[in-house]
């Protein structure tokens, strides 16, 4: 591991934005919606994730500066289309927009259509529990997922997040992807040349496996083309998946299944179709008593004896939250493979190292 500082990781992203004609406030967006993945633990939706979106950038598959559209639009609902933007920064305004409806309306309902990648779906329930609200986020992406019993991708790993405030205890902050496995734990496994728990993957002969290298074509590239596809988190997973895909992808009208085919590793289209719900507790109950009430749940559960096997309870957000007050102080480590992946692009694009 390389250990980096919080203020070179924040720097280069914001120089990394810069390069590619980002503004100042963009910019600073975009670095921080990646430096809370690096301190949260998410490193592939935060340093990992650069080369990735670097080549979207170059490939015009993204842009800042593109405008934020408003097509439908209520007291509590709006429907945007993104143009393509830069999903960082898509996504936090986004969920802005569903906060200040919130703040009137007891609930902000925000779909996207036409964003970009988004990296960490907990980036933005943040922002929501930092405004003090209840805050949701999905997104669907790039197809990699099959159906559960099915081989061929027709899903992104459609990741969901939601973050509940409490009182002195740490937020709950539940952060997934409805897939089996994450792209980046995929193709990490596939590096290290390590099994997956369970079977995640279905290999091009239709085969369920354990093996992610029976799929990843790259296992230095963390969006890797695929001989085959990642698997849902078992039918209950599949339902998840779906969940979001009907509210991130269809109601957004981000995605209509129309002549849909099978992708293949050569051609994995991709449908950013995304959702921000931001909840004012004030509307709904006393802010000061659910807050208590947050407490007693989170203090209950954790206090449960554990079973064998397990030395406690863990719940959603908290170890999480332990990791990014450590991270700031001492720097996020990095894998240093990964860290010369970042090097390496940082010379190739002439960045000024932070």
């Amino acid at each position: 591991m390389t250990l980096i500082r919080v203020e070179t990781l924040e720097a280069l992203y914001r120089r990394f934005a810069g390069h590619h004609g980002a503004a100042d406030e963009e910019a600073s967006t975009f670095a921080a919606v990646l430096l809370r993945a690096d301190l949260r633990g998410h490193t592939t939706q935060g340093a990992g994730l650069l080369p990735y979106l670097d080549e979207l950038l170059d490939d015009g598959e993204m842009a800042f500066g593109r405008p934020l559209e408003m097509l439908r639009e209520s007291a509590a609902t709006a429907v945007l289309d993104g143009h393509r933007g830069v999903g960082q920064v898509v996504g936090a305004r986004a969920m802005a927009l569903a906060v200040e409806k919130a703040r009137s309306a007891g609930i902000g309902f925000v779909s996207v259509r036409r964003s970009s990648d988004y990296s960490m779906a907990s980036a933005y329930v943040l922002q929501a529990l930092d405004a003090g609200l209840i805050g949701l986020s999905m997104s669907t992406g790039p197809i990699l997922v099959a159906p559960w019993g099915g081989r061929d991708a027709r899903f992104c790993t459609n990741p969901i997040a939601l973050g509940v405030p409490a009182g002195r205890r740490d937020p709950i902050v539940i952060d997934m992807a409805t897939s089996a496995y994450s792209m980046g734990a995929v193709v990490r496994a596939a590096r290290d040349g390590r099994r997956l728990e369970t079977p995640g993957v279905v290999d091009a002969e239709g085969r369920y496996s354990d093996d992610p290298a029976a799929v990843v074509l790259d296992v230095m590239a963390r969006e890797s083309r695929m001989a085959g596809a990642l698997l849902p988190a078992g039918p209950k997973g599949f339902g998840w998946l779906l969940l979001v895909e009907l509210l991130s992808g269809l109601l957004s009208g981000e995605r209509t299944w129309e002549d849909e085919r099978p992708a293949t590793s050569e051609d994995r289209p991709a449908h950013y179709g995304q959702t921000f719900v931001a909840i004012d507790v004030a509307h709904f109950a006393d802010s000061q008593e659910f807050a208590t009430a947050a407490d007693r749940m989170i203090e209950t559960l954790a206090g449960s004896r554990p079973a064998e096997g397990f030395e406690r309870v863990r719940l959603h957000g908290a170890e999480a939250a332990e990791e990014e007050r450590r991270r700031r102080e001492h720097g996020v480590p990095v894998r240093d493979e990964e860290w010369a992946i970042v090097e390496r692009l940082v010379a190739r694009l002439g960045i000024a190292a932070p």
